[in-house]
């Protein structure tokens, strides 16, 4: 019931690209051509996509959205447009690992994207090195993730950062095989403080499972538990954005990846 209801939503208020997302995700459907070309719209010369924030300036974060929802579609690198949006990641990578975003963009940069602001290098460097891993790109995935580690308070078990770094970063060490700095993260960190969004859990969540986390493991069984109390009547998950078909995919992913019995239906 608790699945049924929710891609039910998703079937009555998804868009033509959320509805792609469903059919892979229920059905392993590759998304059509025109979808794909949907997808991929806008995307600049250098290989990235510009944020809402800055029209005529290519984003690290935004090309890191652009990235999971190709994920999202089962596209990896075969697609041109993927690879281009790797390559444009490599190239904006800093010489020590970090990634940030340029001073030209400081005044319209969001929080989370502002440049030289540590919490916002820290995050875009493990949103980045997340997708770089994913993907593959292995040498610049490890640089991101020995940057990451560097910030890493072991003895308080913190990120100088928001919380999705947390994720993101424990994820890339896990798929790394940095276990130490992973569990330091999952363990140690998230497991303590669960997102208390829908939107947030169900992100998580995904990143985590994403990488390999094992699904018996304390924060997902715990977040798994939480954010099937999140459901809204009418089977969606909200999102603090407005996207709650998003969010809703995003969790249907996530129980459709654990044990049928942590789902209790």
């Amino acid at each position: 019931m608790l699945q049924e209801k929710a891609i039910q939503y998703v079937q009555t208020h998804g868009n033509e690209i959320e509805q792609a997302r469903l059919r892979w995700l229920l059905y392993g459907e590759r998304p059509s051509p025109a979808i794909i070309d949907t997808l991929f719209t806008g995307q600049r010369d250098d290989g990235g996509w510009a944020p809402f924030w800055a029209s005529d300036y290519s984003s690290i974060d935004a090309t890191c959205y652009k990235l999971a929802q190709a994920e999202q579609l089962g596209l990896g690198v075969a697609e041109t447009a993927v690879s281009d949006a790797l390559r444009f990641l490599l190239l904006r990578q800093g010489e020590d690992g970090r990634f940030a975003e340029d001073t030209a963009v400081a005044d319209s940069a969001p929080p989370w994207a502002k440049p030289g602001d540590l919490a916002s290098e820290l995050y875009l460097t493990a949103n980045a090195g997340f997708w770089l891993a994913h993907f593959g790109f292995k040498d610049a995935a490890q640089q991101a993730a020995n940057y990451l580690a560097r910030h890493l308070n072991r003895e308080l078990h913190t990120l100088p950062s928001f919380a999705q770094t947390y994720w993101l970063a424990g994820g890339l060490w896990w798929i790394l095989g940095m276990a130490d700095e992973a569990l330091t993260a999952v363990d140690n960190h998230l497991y303590t403080h669960l997102p208390e969004s829908a939107s947030d859990l169900a992100w998580m969540l995904y990143a985590l499972l994403l990488a390999g986390i094992e699904t018996d493991r304390g924060v997902i069984v715990s977040g798994v538990l939480k954010l099937k109390d999140k459901q809204e009547k009418d089977g969606r998950f909200p999102s603090d954005a407005g996207q709650d078909v998003h969010t809703t995919l995003e969790a249907l992913a996530v129980f459709k990846t654990v044990p049928t019995t942590l789902l209790g239906n």
